[in-house]
This record gives structure tokens, C-alpha cells and sequence, in this order.
């Protein structure tokens, strides 16, 4: 059913996949590619909550409640990705209990990813904060040492709920440490133990 139902739409670097407050009309399922999901607040104020790569589902936030996308999400890298319509995805939920067992796994996973990112942020001081960033991009999203971010400093500033000076000094404190190697949005993680320390530190 799924099959004949999704659109396919390819999206380039910096072009918005789907928009917060907008209406929860359509799962996207990521085939290829890297996003950003974006919580965006009074103003200009952005706070990144995490990546999404590869296979990775996107229902908005709201699929099941207000029917309303409750962040945005907007492509890093060039995203393929397909469409569904949500009502495929309510008969789905009613008629098949493995699918919605799968996600309900899926969204908690989701869930919990984004509570740890907050406490992070809210209770760690700024080197507890940029080494979970490090450890969450080596580990969750790329799976590889060295890895290129494919984000700026800024970007990767509004991940940790800091400003871009302040991650660039802590960066740089790292770096003159011996832990991690940085060239343009490259990071090669020298010392991972070192990073672990600092985040269970906080």
C-alpha cells in the first residue's frame, strides 16, 4: 500500500522539507541524504535538535494529536526522500500492529534523543555540551572517524545552545588538547576516551 502511495521528491542543500505549524498532511521518509529538524522560536531564534540521515522517518510532531508539524526541517545535504499521506499511515496504525508497534518504538527513540539533548544543554557547562555534539555526530549520524559535518559553526553552535564564539573557543581548546583535529567541516576524534570524560563530567 505504501508503495503506491508516496511521492518521490529530491530537495537541495538549504531548501525546507517540511515546515513548522504547518498542517501534518504527509510522512516523509528520508531514502538518502542529511536534514536538520529545527524548533524555532520568537524571532530569529533556531535551536537545532538533531540530524537525520538515511532512513529515517518524519511524521512533524503532531501526526496523531493537532494534526500540525511542530518543527522544521530543512536539507544539509542534497535529501531524497518520498512523501506519504498521513491517512495511510492512520489505516496502517489501525489494521497493522507490527507496523505501529515499530512506530511507536521509532518516536520514542526520537523522544528520548531529544530529552538527553536538552538535559545536556540545560546542565552541562559548555565543554560537557560540544563533547556530546562530537560523540553524537561520530556515533548516531555518521558512524565513521574523521567525518565531514557538512554544517557551519553556527549550525553546529545552535546545537549546543551556545553561541558561535563560544563553541569556536571550545573547539579550539580541544583541538590545542590533542582530542579532536578540525579542517574546515572535518573532524577527525583523536582522543574518544577524553571526549567521554568531559561529557560524563559535564
Amino acid at each position: 500500500m505504501l508503495v503506491k502511495e508516496k511521492r518521490h521528491v529530491t530537495f537541495n542543500a538549504g531548501e525546507t522539507i517540511l515546515k513548522q505549524n504547518t498542517s501534518a498532511s504527509h510522512v516523509v521518509c528520508i531514502k538518502r541524504g542529511l536534514a536538520k529538524i529545527i524548533a524555532e522560536g520568537d524571532g530569529d531564534k533556531k535551536l537545532i535538535l538533531r540530524l537525520v540521515a538515511t532512513h529515517s522517518i518524519l511524521t512533524g510532531g503532531g501526526i496523531f494529536i493537532d494534526e500540525i508539524r511542530h518543527f522544521t526541517v530543512q536539507a544539509v545535504t542534497q535529501v531524497d526522500c518520498c512523501f506519504i499521506d498521513s491517512e495511510k499511515i492512520y489505516e496502517l496504525v489501525s489494521n497493522n500492529s507490527q507496523f505501529a508497534f515499530e512506530l511507536l518504538k521509532l518516536n520514542n527513540k526520537q523522544n528520548i534523543q531529544m530529552l538527553n539533548n536538552l538535559v545536556g544543554i540545560t546542565q552541562k557547562y559548555m565543554p560537557g555540551r560540544v563533547s556530546d555534539l562530537l560523540l553524537y555526530l561520530r556515533n548516531e549520524i555518521f558512524l565513521c572517524n574523521p567525518f565531514d559535518t557538512r554544517l557551519s559553526r553556527q549550525e553546529l553552535a545552535d546545537m549546543t545552545g551556545m553561541t558561535m564564539e563560544s563553541f569556536i573557543r571550545i573547539l579550539k581548546e580541544f583541538k590545542t588538547s590533542g582530542i579532536i583535529s578540525v579542517d574546515g567541516t572535518n573532524i577527525h576524534i583523536l582522543d574518544e576516551d577524553a571526549l567521554q570524560l568531559i561529557s560524563r563530567k559535564g
